[in-house]
């Protein structure tokens, strides 16, 4: 026997299997005309409503947007038995896969225009694609199509609580970026809300978090009303921000520069112009279990202690995906990456086979001017590539740059392919100024399955008056 019951126009089926929660439609917004969507867990369907963004109001006033592009999503929440999301796509097709692969969820056609996927784990965001378009070196996808499958909240606040920013399903207009004053100690989105604004701190610490979505659509490329990003946690400590969707950013999606914050089960879709960064985040900052389509630097790392995990990105066709650049002085130990999903790095999209790419696009980055280095005690472990990678590693120091950047640590790395170019290499440079690389290891480093022992082998340069002790090896993992 099942049940449905409504609250606050959250549907919640309870079944013997497990409980599966349908988010509201926001009232006022349009539903996708790309895609359709249907839920079930061992039962009736029902149907989830589907967000999108779409690219063309951004290339009226932005040359990098990529005109008639868009990217649709649907979000639910479940515990207990699989679900499994019937979609209803555009256009027939034959196949259709799911990334990130590491999911090991399978797409299988189900009729004309229908595909099938079962989720059997929450906490999962993936991109489901269809071979009528999968996107080359002529071009992206053109219609992307996420699914996020969250786990129930366990938090709800009181919203009669005087420190309580509450926001039930509905559109709410900002005109800007609402700064949240001393006494708002947290910020609730609850499912079926969608902000047409963006947030900033002021000090303290606060707690932004829910089901709901802040858009930045209807406000121009690095619009005044905003400082940087979407959401701006730049001043206070000890921020959390989660469970939320950031779509169509005016410049970053978020940015908390102060210290020990938290970013958790955070989405960012429709990165359709450049400067879209994904996250910047201030020292003893933690990142997890989070989806980041960035048309910028996904991941800026610029500060101590910081420990990110669990995280799927979409590179768009501009940025660094772990970049360390721009600032004038960049200090920085004891950063740990790890169990990351790269599902398309789309440098090359819309330039043929003679591929030219920018100096601040690669996996692994440094870019901009900046002048002195102490960086040491990073290791980025478990990176899962996927696809056509142009470039992993381009780590050359500015010209005239001093310091150094030693003991980082390449573990466990699978890139299903790089390609070969005149043009671009995988490289690793100091300078003469006294700029220098020391003891980078790059162990169990794989490129279409097969393990790079030596820089050769991996299409790799190296400044060899300037680096010393970069050392490529295969076999157990390495311990410590």
């Amino acid at each position: 026997m099942m049940l449905l019951a409504c609250v606050w126009t959250v549907c919640v089926v309870h079944g013997v299997v497990g409980n599966l929660q349908i988010y509201p439609q926001p009232h006022g917004l349009h539903a996708s005309d790309k895609f359709e969507v249907y839920l079930s867990q061992g039962g009736q369907k029902h149907k989830s409503f589907t967000y999108i963004t779409k690219s063309d109001p951004r290339t009226k006033e932005n040359s990098s947007a990529k005109p008639h592009r868009s990217m649709s999503w649907t979000s639910f929440a479940f515990s207990g038995a699989a679900v499994t999301a019937e979609i209803h796509t555009p256009t027939d097709f034959h196949n259709c896969i799911v990334r990130p692969k590491s999911y090991n969820y399978h797409c299988k056609k189900t009729g004309s225009k229908t595909a099938e996927v079962v989720i059997k784990q929450n906490t999962k965001m993936m991109s489901v694609e269809f071979d009528y378009d999968y996107g080359s070196n002529h071009g992206d996808i053109t219609d992307k199509f996420l699914i996020f499958a969250d786990a129930p909240e366990t938090h709800v606040p009181d919203k009669n609580d005087n420190s309580v920013l509450y926001y039930g399903p509905g559109m709410y207009n900002f005109h800007g970026q609402k700064e949240l004053n001393h006494n708002i100690k947290e910020v609730y989105l609850a499912p079926g809300a969608y902000i047409d604004g963006g947030f900033r701190t002021s000090g303290g610490s606060v707690k932004i978090h829910g089901r709901g979505v802040i858009s930045g659509s209807t406000y121009t490329h690095k619009d005044n009303r905003f400082q940087w990003a979407l959401v701006l946690m730049d001043k206070g400590s000890h921020h959390t921000f989660e469970g939320i969707t950031l779509t169509d950013p005016e410049q970053f999606f978020f940015r908390g520069l102060s210290d020990h914050n938290t970013v958790r089960n955070v989405k960012m879709v429709g990165a359709w112009t450049y400067n879209a960064d994904g996250i910047a985040i201030g020292h003893d900052g933690v990142v997890e279990d989070s989806f980041i389509n960035a048309n910028d630097d996904a991941l800026k790392l610029y500060s101590d202690n910081l420990n990110i995990q669990r995280v799927v990105i979409w590179q768009s066709q501009n940025g660094g995906v772990f970049q360390t650049g721009w600032w004038t002085g960049r200090d920085m130990q004891k950063v740990r990456v790890n169990d990351i999903d790269i599902i398309h790095t789309d440098w090359c999209a819309f330039k043929g086979d003679n591929c030219h790419i920018g100096g601040n696009d690669a996996v692994f980055d440094q870019a901009g001017d900046t002048e002195h280095f102490d960086v040491h005690d990073m290791v980025f472990s478990n990176v899962r590539i996927e696809g056509s990678c142009p470039r992993v590693i381009y780590f050359k120091m500015h010209t005239g740059a001093k310091g150094s950047v030693s003991s980082i640590r390449f573990e466990n790395w699978s890139i299903e392919s790089q390609p070969i170019h005149d043009n671009l290499h995988n490289e690793i440079a100091g300078t003469s100024a006294g700029g220098h690389i020391a003891n980078w290891d790059f162990h169990n480093f794989k490129v279409g399955g097969r393990c790079i022992s030596s820089p050769r082998a991996g299409d790799f340069v190296i400044d060899s008056q300037h680096a010393s002790g970069i050392k490529f090896s295969c076999g157990e993992n390495i311990v410590g």
